[in-house]
C-alpha cells in the first residue's frame, strides 16, 4: 500500500482560503478522482498525478450547484458521475467530448463535463447517494427523512422509500441487487427490498448507545454482499463499526479502534 497527500488536492474557495471536502470517489478506470466540498464545486483530479507527480493535476471543476457538494459517485460503468448538495439537488454529469458545444459546466481543466439531467424532490440537503451495481438504479437520501430511488438510464423516479423519522444519511446497494440499505439519524439501519421497494428488516441494537452527533452516517455493503459495515455505531461509550451480517442482520462483530464516532466506512470493491 502506497500513502501520499498531496498539498494541491484541495478546494480553496478561489485561493482565498482552503474549505471542507465532504465526498471523494474514484471513477471505475482508475483515472480520475472525483471530490466535492463546501465551495461548492466538484474537482476532477488525475489519478497519475497522484502517483506520478504529472500534469495536468486537475482535470474539470463543476460548478452547476448552489450550495455545498456533499457526495460524488461515479456511475459503475463511468459514463456518468451523479453530485448531490444541500442545494437540494442530484445532477448527473457526462463528459462532453465534443468541443463545439462549449464549457456548459463552467469548467476548468482538460476536460469538460456538462449536467445532462437534473433530479429534483429532495425537499432539503442531499447527504448521500448510492449506483446499483446491476446498473439499474441511483438512489439518493437527505435531511428530509427521505430516500428516492431514480432508473439508472431514464433517471425517471420510480419510488419513495419513507420509515425513518430522523435525518437519512447514508445509502448502499446489495451488489446481488436484492437489497438497498438506508443509514439515519434515528439510530436504525433500514434494509429495503429492490424487487417492491418494501422493509426488509430494520436494525438499531448496534447504535442505541451512541450518543455521537456525525453529520454523515455512510454503510458500506461488501463486494461479495455477505455483509455491511455501518458507520456511527457504539459498544457502550466505545465508538465502533458494527457489521451487520445478511440474512439474520445480526452485528456480532465490529470494528474497534477510533476514539470519536465514525462517519464513513467503504470497502476495497475488489475482493
Amino acid at each position: 500500500m502506497r500513502i501520499t497527500k498531496p498539498e494541491w488536492l484541495r478546494h480553496d474557495a478561489d485561493k482565498k482560503k482552503l474549505t471542507a471536502i465532504f465526498s471523494l470517489d474514484f471513477h471505475p478506470s482508475g483515472t480520475r478522482l472525483a471530490t466535492g466540498g463546501m465551495d461548492n464545486k466538484v474537482r476532477l483530479w488525475s489519478t497519475t498525478a497522484l502517483t506520478h507527480q504529472t500534469e495536468p493535476r486537475l482535470l474539470s471543476t463543476l460548478t452547476a450547484h448552489s450550495g455545498a457538494v456533499m457526495c460524488t459517485r461515479f456511475s459503475p460503468t463511468g459514463k456518468y458521475l451523479a453530485t448531490g448538495a444541500d442545494d437540494m439537488v442530484v445532477l448527473i454529469w457526462e463528459q462532453d467530448t465534443d468541443t463545439a458545444t462549449g464549457n456548459l459546466s463552467n469548467a476548468s481543466g482538460s476536460e469538460t463535463w456538462r449536467p445532462i439531467r437534473r433530479l429534483t424532490g429532495h425537499e432539503s440537503d442531499v447527504c448521500d447517494l448510492a449506483w446499483s451495481d446491476d446498473r439499474r438504479f441511483l438512489a439518493t437520501c437527505g435531511l428530509d427523512n427521505i430516500v428516492y430511488v431514480w432508473d439508472a438510464k431514464t433517471f425517471d423516479r420510480i419510488a419513495k422509500l419513507q420509515g425513518h423519522s430522523q435525518f437519512v444519511k447514508g445509502v448502499t446497494f446489495d451488489p446481488a441487487g436484492k437489497y438497498v440499505a438506508t443509514q439515519s439519524d434515528d439510530k436504525t439501519l433500514k434494509v429495503w427490498r429492490t424487487s417492491d421497494w418494501k422493509l426488509q428488516t430494520t436494525v438499531s441494537k448496534p447504535f442505541q448507545d451512541n450518543i455521537f452527533s456525525t453529520y454523515f452516517r455512510r454503510p458500506s455493503w461488501s463486494p461479495d454482499g455477505d455483509c455491511i459495515a455501518t458507520a456511527n455505531a457504539a459498544n457502550g461509550k466505545v465508538p465502533v463499526a458494527a457489521i451487520v451480517s445478511r440474512g439474520e442482520w445480526n452485528a456480532d462483530l465490529s470494528f474497534v479502534g477510533h476514539r470519536a464516532a465514525i462517519e464513513a466506512v467503504r470497502f476495497n470493491p475488489r475482493v
